[in-house]
C-alpha cells in the first residue's frame, strides 16, 4: 500500500507541475499572435520581439515606448509594436526609460 500512495503522489504531483508550468506560459502571452495583423506581426519580427528579456533591466517595463499604467500590470502597449507586449518582453528598439 504504501508503494500506491507514492505512485499517486508522484503522479499527482506531476500533474500540477504540468498545469502550472503550462498555465503560466499562456498567461504570458499578453495577444494571440494569430489575432495581429500581418503588418503587426511583421514589425514583431522585425524587430526580434520576445516575451522574456535575456536582461531583466533591459525588459519593456523599462522602455520609454513601454506605455505602462500599473506597475503591477503584466501587459501594457507598445509604441513601436502597434500592439500590447509583455512587460517581461525585449525588443531591439528597446530604449532605457528615463
Amino acid at each position: 500500500m504504501a508503494s500506491c500512495g507514492r505512485r499517486k503522489f508522484i503522479t499527482v504531483g506531476l500533474r500540477a507541475s504540468v498545469w502550472v508550468l503550462t498555465g503560466s506560459s499562456v498567461r504570458a502571452a499578453c495577444v494571440d499572435p494569430d489575432e495581429l495583423s500581418s503588418s503587426v506581426q511583421s514589425m514583431r519580427e522585425s524587430l526580434e520581439y520576445t516575451e522574456m528579456a535575456a536582461e531583466a533591466n533591459e525588459s519593456c517595463r523599462h522602455c520609454s515606448f513601454f506605455k505602462l499604467g500599473n506597475p503591477e500590470q503584466a501587459c501594457a502597449p507598445c509604441e513601436v509594436l502597434a500592439s500590447a507586449v509583455s512587460a517581461a518582453g525585449h525588443c531591439m528598439s528597446w530604449t532605457k526609460r528615463s
